[in-house]
């Protein structure tokens, strides 16, 4: 899945190159009812914008496991953290994480790469419109995942059935 998550990332990074070639000077940036433009931006902020925001999220979902390591088990919330943030299975419990984020940091790049083609097919129409309707699909598809991935993750983090005697459920 790591593989997979540098590959969606690297994908917005090519869209976001091509992007800059093709597009016109200025930008739409922001979309109202109708897909109709209604905020504006020269192309070099636009593009700017798009990389740090691309950028930041590769930063956060690669380095937060490892953060989590060094971070006092306070300042974490964790289903069931009293067994998850022991020094016996914090390990563990980063590894687990790195799993867990590769696969939403996959599915964030997925959805930036679908916004960024929705963004580049209509800065390129003219008039310049957004297709509403393959963004709203796209947002509904990434909400349900979103919802399954939640899911996933509270169950990722029950207390394995070897473990539970004895080490409480508090979380």
């Amino acid at each position: 899945m790591h593989k997979f998550f540098n590959l969606c990332f690297a994908a917005n990074i090519i869209l976001g190159i091509y992007s800059f070639f093709v597009l016109p000077p200025r930008v739409a940036t922001h979309f109202g009812r109708g897909g109709m433009p209604d905020g504006w931006a020269p192309l070099s902020m636009h593009t700017l914008l798009f990389f740090g925001i691309e950028v930041v999220f590769f930063l956060a979902i690669t380095f937060s496991p490892g953060l989590m390591l060094k971070t006092p088990p306070r300042w974490l919330n964790l289903p069931h953290k009293d067994f998850w943030l022991k020094p016996e299975n914090r390990e563990r419990t980063a590894t687990l994480v790195s799993k867990l984020m590769w696969r939403f940091g996959a599915a964030l790049f997925l959805f930036f790469f679908v916004l960024g083609l929705l963004s580049l097919k209509a800065n390129l129409s003219d008039p310049v419109r957004l297709d509403e309707r393959s963004l709203f699909w796209a947002l509904g598809i990434f909400g349900v995942y979103i919802i399954a991935w939640s899911i996933s993750l509270t169950r990722a983090f029950r207390i394995p059935d070897d473990n539970r005697g004895g080490t409480g459920t508090a979380g």
